[in-house]
């Protein structure tokens, strides 16, 4: 058999020129991500999240809430979990956060019980702050046919029996509505069926009763606005309804836009009562919900029908990854001194949000310069791209004096030697001496800095 001849290897490429530099031109203060340090600050999370994770007692592991407690509770092994998949990256104790979640879920013959999870807190009946988050990460897992992983049609089958009459979902059926575990449930039921009725029926009274006057969210229908639930909502719509898009919505997102600081994280904590027997009966129990309003808020910007607001979004970006996220910055519990999984994860999420985000919308149009690319909004694709551009801020004049000493000081020079011939303190012929040296050393030192440039290059 004739053996073909290997291919010659190709030649190699010669280097391609470098850009001239344009460290001395005045550079805008234009609204900058930073992608490389966004992958960092994602990484540094998921060890966070690999160094804090524990062994359970009985079988399996994950986290608690709170970081440093050895514990595991089943929401935050739920979350812990679901970032590393949200995240796109393994994790080495995978199999065992599932077999402690399979081992948590209810059993029963009450459709209100079978199925769902509870909290450390809810005296062992299931509940939506935690039924909703795991239902959530094992549809985001594609965890639906593994044998070893929680029955997520019974978690499924937990929400529909546990929505309120009025669409909403309180703690558990029976219990007020909130705007808060409505959309936890939201969420979760629009990744496992979002042509249910009962997604119909929640996003029906998340939109209901809003106003031109009152067009974001509380933590009920009845509560004052703000910044965190109000974000919350508009994520949870856009997953729900991605096609919804009306006066009122736009409304919600110019609220959000109007009274969000981008310095400032927006930490609280939400407590209600819950009242297992029915809105009537006498509370059981008290639950606490961490809030963390800046990511949530960022997360429901990028989703803006009409295109993220670009100067908001990277202040908010700046103030989300300062400091590292081993510190309490990064994840440190509102108002107390512990670690908390809770603002671990609204920052991890919105970064996976931020860097899944498509530059380029359907009528977008895509400007490819030698060295950048400009996105020109469909609203403005009229506009000449010379007027989008941030207008140039005026000479440094410091900047240049620094670059070119040596011209500036023989200028000068000849001022102050003109000055005195004008004057009658010298004549031409000393005005021509004074100048020699200086036009001598100004030559030498551009013709130096001119060939250290060409070396750079």
């Amino acid at each position: 058999m004739n053996q073909i001849p290997p291919l010659p290897e190709p030649a190699p490429r010669a280097p391609r020129p470098a850009a001239p530099s344009r460290s001395r031109r005045p550079v805008p203060d234009v609204p900058a991500i930073d992608i490389a340090l966004l992958h960092t600050r994602l990484d540094e999370s998921l060890d966070v999240l690999r160094d804090s994770y524990a062994p359970a007692l009985g079988t399996g592991g994950g986290w608690y809430h709170e970081l440093t407690r050895p514990e595991p509770g089943t929401t935050a092994t739920a979350v812990g979990l679901l970032a590393f998949v949200e995240a796109g990256r393994p994790f080495e104790y995978f199999d065992d956060g599932l077999a402690f979640l399979a081992s948590r879920q209810a059993g029963s013959d009450d459709p209100l019980q079978d199925g769902g999870w509870a909290t450390k807190t809810s005296l062992g009946m299931p509940v939506v702050e935690a039924t909703a988050w795991i239902a959530r990460f094992l549809a985001r897992a594609r965890c639906d046919l593994r044998d070893d992983a929680p029955d997520l049609r019974r978690a499924y089958h937990w929400l529909r029996h546990n929505q309120n009459p009025d669409g909403g979902w309180g703690s558990l059926r029976g219990c007020q509505s909130r705007v808060w575990l409505t959309c936890l449930a939201l969420r979760a039921l629009s990744q496992l069926n979002p042509y249910d009725p009962a997604v119909d029926r929640g996003v029906e009274w998340l939109t209901a009763d809003r106003t031109a006057r009152r067009p974001g969210w509380g933590p009920t229908q009845a509560s004052r606005p703000t910044v965190t639930h109000t974000a919350f909502a508009l994520v949870t719509l856009a997953e729900a309804r991605p096609d919804l898009r009306s006066e009122r919505l736009l409304d919600a997102y110019d609220w959000l836009l109007d009274h969000l600081d981008p310095g400032d994280d927006h930490t609280w904590i939400e407590t209600y009562d819950v009242s297992p027997h029915g809105s009537g009966s006498k509370p059981v129990w008290r639950l606490a919900l961490w809030h963390y309003g800046l990511p949530i808020a960022l997360a429901a910007l990028l989703r803006d029908p009409r295109g993220p607001h670009g100067p908001t979004v990277a202040r908010a970006f700046r103030t989300l990854v300062r400091g590292e996220a081993g510190d309490r910055r990064w994840n440190g519990q509102p108002g107390t001194g512990r670690t908390s999984l809770w603002t671990l994860w609204w920052r991890l999420e919105t970064l996976v949000a931020l860097d899944r985000m498509p530059l380029t919308g359907n009528a977008d149009v895509l400007h490819w310069l030698p060295d950048a690319t400009v996105v020109q909004r469909a609203h403005a694709r009229e506009v000449p791209l010379a007027e989008l551009l941030p207008r140039r801020r005026l000479v440094d004049v410091g900047a240049l004096a620094r670059g070119h000493w040596a011209a500036f000081l023989l200028v000068l020079v000849c001022v102050c030697s003109a000055a005195g011939v004008a004057v009658g303190l010298w004549g031409w012929k000393d005005f021509w001496l004074s100048v020699i040296l200086p036009i001598a050393l100004t030559g030498v030192n551009e013709s130096m800095r001119r060939r250290r440039t060409s070396r750079g290059a």
